[in-house]
């Protein structure tokens, strides 16, 4: 594995480990069983493979949930790996243990037990190592081409990617163009195939305004069939961060983002998975939202659930329906943010019930109906869409698809409580509409339990905070460059 694999498919790398895990627990536990019975293992098999399958995706689950996967995890060295896998292969077994007991089946012994286990754990740590190698040596090298001082302004941002599988080989310097000296010039783009030989890059970062250029165009097309990426940075933080700079977004990028989804999914599937999971979910959570009813009618005056109402597809409205956890009085002043750390407004029990999501339990209802979805983005009220469609490029894009009890933004970024905040979530949300699909989902739900069990994002995910402040600058610094030294057919790229 290589860091091109690792970046340029994030999703199917995290895909291919999560079945790698769960393929090696079962053919692991399948071998422990052989080992422990012999020629009488074929009946044990037979009624032991269900839950062994079962116990395999339980197993890949709680190692995504600890972020064994993500490409960022390289900083999880082998003995955090070692203790977290142990405590997903032992989740598995006590489950497996327990199942097995309550379908009548034959139990599961001691001797299968601990075999299955040993084979499966130390097979499953033995994948980790060679993943952990991977994450630590895989680097691709990448050139930016430089047109003008526009695309010099775009270099500043590359370190901002935090990705440490990148590493700038150095610019390309096209029409007379001259880089400033702190940049590694590494040549003419006249020589670029030999550059890119030469530098052994595999991926080639260019600008709307180099591909206006027809001599570019076909070393650029020339290069692509050659097995060299070529890609502008608006992609490359796509793989790198599973999201997309507004700074960085084009019509051209929008109108290609909106025919990425599969219709079919989005129509068919999408929808089915929504009214089976919302029916089952409420049948399950009914217990809790019993339990947090009456804690807050004890502890509260006023309503037990709060309707509020909100922007769903395509900018229609309706009542959302959640748990009550601020004050019945909370906007008396007027239309507020969402409740951010210590807002005063949140009640004791409404705290808790929002730190690990308990309000949005009834939400579910709206799921069956199809006012929402269980993943997509979150539905703001009429007010504040339109407040934030103001100071905010591209908000109303979120609007075409179906809002999300939970989604990509919620998972990767806290509550949100000014204009800037709002700004980095829709990054995410233009990110999950642009690759929605049944597996993204999945893997979503998983970080939504993450988050439920850690009662909210940790400081992990801070990681993007250096990204956001150099934006701010790149953007500053784009304000401030002369006119003249901006091409006249850049002027609108990027800009809003």
């Amino acid at each position: 594995m290589n860091a091109i694999g690792i970046l340029r498919k994030h999703w199917q790398h995290v895909s291919l480990h999560f079945g790698c895990d769960a393929l090696i627990f079962y053919i692991a536990f399948l071998a422990g069983v052989r080992v422990r019975f012999g020629t009488e293992a074929h009946a044990w098999v037979s009624a032991y493979w269900p839950f062994i399958a079962l116990m395999a995706l339980v197993v890949s689950s709680a190692a995504y949930i600890f972020g064994l996967y993500s490409t960022h995890s390289f900083n999880k060295g082998m003995l955090q790996r070692a203790l977290a896998l142990l405590y997903c292969v032992a989740v598995a077994i006590g489950l497996m243990i327990a199942v097995t007991y309550l379908n009548f089946v034959r139990p599961l012994g001691r001797g299968v037990t601990f075999i299955g286990a040993a084979f499966a754990y130390s097979a499953i740590f033995l994948h980790h190592i060679f993943l952990l190698r991977a994450l630590l040596t895989g680097r691709e090298r990448v050139l930016y081409i430089l047109t003008c001082a526009f695309d010099e302004l775009e270099t500043r941002l590359f370190p901002s990617l935090g990705s440490k599988h990148l590493e700038l080989a150095g610019v390309v310097e096209f029409n007379g163009y001259t880089a400033s000296s702190h940049l590694r010039v590494l040549g003419k783009t006249d020589q670029l195939e030999a550059i890119v030989r030469r530098e052994k890059v595999s991926r080639v970062l260019c600008t709307d305004h180099s591909l206006r250029e027809p001599a570019l165009c076909r070393q650029f097309c020339q290069l692509r069939y050659s097995g060299v990426t070529v890609t502008g940075l608006v992609n490359l933080c796509e793989e790198a961060n599973q999201c997309v700079p507004l700074e960085l977004i084009t019509s051209e990028w929008l109108l290609h983002a909106s025919g990425e989804p599969h219709l079919l999914y989005i129509k068919k599937i999408k929808r089915l998975f929504d009214i089976t999971a919302s029916l089952l979910g409420l049948v399950l959570a009914s217990p809790i939202i019993l339990l947090a009813a009456a804690a807050i009618k004890l502890t509260s005056r006023g309503p037990i659930f709060y309707r509020q109402t909100r922007r769903g597809r395509f900018g229609r409205t309706f009542n959302i329906l959640k748990l009550r956890s601020m004050r019945v009085d909370a906007e008396k002043d007027g239309v507020k943010w969402c409740a951010g750390k210590n807002d005063p407004r949140v009640t004791a029990v409404g705290g808790f019930l929002r730190k690990y999501r308990i309000d949005e339990i009834p939400q579910l209802i709206h799921v069956f109906v199809g006012d929402m979805s269980f993943v997509g983005p979150r539905p703001e009220r009429p007010e504040l869409v339109e407040q934030l469609a103001h100071d905010i490029p591209f908000f109303k894009e979120r609007l075409m698809v179906q809002p999300g009890i939970t989604g990509w933004a919620q998972v990767n970024y806290p509550y949100g409580a000014s204009v800037e905040d709002a700004r980095r979530k829709l990054e995410f949300d233009l990110y999950y509409m642009k690759h929605m699909s049944l597996f993204l989902d999945l893997f979503i739900l998983l970080d939504t339990v993450r988050t439920v069990l850690c009662g909210g994002l940790n400081a992990g995910h801070e990681r993007d905070s250096s990204r956001y402040r150099a934006m701010s600058e790149w953007e500053r610094s784009k304000a401030q460059e002369p006119v003249g030294s901006l091409p006249s057919e850049t002027a609108g790229v990027g800009s809003h």
